[in-house]
């Protein structure tokens, strides 16, 4: 039994910004191991894309045993094969667990003895744009109660003030490692002023000593994202931040992310899951370890025109699982 892979692109409803690009499309790379299936979606600044995943999965020589009792082992022969490439180690790596679980008739989150993730609520993200076009994507997000702001624009200020004042809301706000310990005094009274729930990656030199200083004078956590890849990463920032956010598609899949999970936990931060913009697939993976996190920001799905799998959807920001075994997306019919 081998890995077969194909690319696809994808199309979003709406460009989305941050501070460090835009995007109308994507192209990724899903990986399936017989009927489980797996995503390889790279962001544009890992060094490599989804063409390369499909290249180098076209390229391995594994054998992968059929009995998904003997399939641990391959998790480690494909970690050697793909290196510090954590997207395509992610997508294989997805692909393995669907097979086994859904090999065995479990849901995933049962198979790997997690907590029952249904009904955790996602949070939407609100990309970078002018405070007029803010107020039409905010249409998108009337069902969602937790709203994320991305940060890295002359309109941020505004944006957030938008966001801030409306009634009923969570906020969150994620710069994308845009600001300095400069420019965030406006931020850290924003945090109090309109309650934030946490900042995520601000600062684009994070040395641990500004993250200590800054987060005494926030009255929330400070989640890094891009900063933190590896659980030795966690270790450079204990007792510096509130929590990491963790993506199956950073940090290469769901083995690495239950390590860095623990690794988290022993330093008691909090935990987020997030996604880069991934379709049913790689959402319906991360989705079964939400009963393990604190915060969850899954919503690429929501953000698609044309995802080609059905799978988790979210109603009104929460989890719903299809009733099928694995991670339960499927090809969309």
């Amino acid at each position: 039994m081998r890995f077969e892979s194909e690319l696809l692109k994808i199309h979003l409803k709406e460009t989305f910004r941050t501070s460090k690009g835009e995007a109308d499309e994507k192209i990724v790379c899903v990986a399936s191991l017989e009927q489980g299936l797996g995503e390889c979606c790279p962001s544009l600044h890992y060094g490599y894309s989804a063409e390369d995943c499909n290249a180098a999965i076209n390229s391995f020589d594994i054998e992968i045993p059929t009995d998904p009792f003997e399939l641990s082992g391959a998790l480690d022969r494909v970690r050697n094969e793909c290196g510090d490439r954590y997207s395509l180690l992610a997508g294989l790596d997805i692909a393995i667990h669907d097979y086994i679980s859904r090999s065995l008739g479990l849901p995933l989150w049962q198979y790997l003895g997690l907590p029952d993730p249904s009904g955790r609520e996602s949070s939407y993200t609100i990309s970078i744009d002018s405070p007029g076009k803010i107020e039409n994507r905010l249409k998108d997000a009337e069902n969602f109660r937790i709203l994320k702001l991305k940060l890295g624009s002359e309109y941020d200020e505004e944006n957030l003030e938008i966001l801030g004042r409306l009634p009923g809301r969570t906020v969150r706000v994620d710069a994308n490692g845009a600001l300095n310990m400069d420019n965030i005094e406006w931020l850290i009274k924003a945090a109090c002023d309109y309650k934030l729930e946490l900042i995520e990656e601000p600062l684009n030199d994070p040395r641990p000593s500004d993250l200590r200083e800054l987060g005494r004078e926030l009255k929330c956590p400070v989640v890094m994202d891009e900063s933190v890849k590896t659980v030795e990463d966690i270790y450079k920032y204990e007792n510096c931040i509130g929590g990491i956010n963790i993506k199956l598609q950073k940090v290469g899949g769901i083995r690495n992310s239950l390590r860095m999970i623990e690794a988290a936990r022993s330093l008691d931060m909090q935990v987020m899951f997030g996604c880069m913009l991934e379709t049913s697939v790689g959402i319906s993976a991360s989705a079964h370890l939400a009963g393990m996190v604190d915060y969850l920001d899954l919503d690429s799905i929501v953000l698609i025109e044309d995802d080609p799998f059905a799978g988790v959807t979210l109603k009104d920001g929460k989890l719903v699982f299809p009733d099928r075994p694995g991670h339960g997306a499927v090809r969309a019919s």
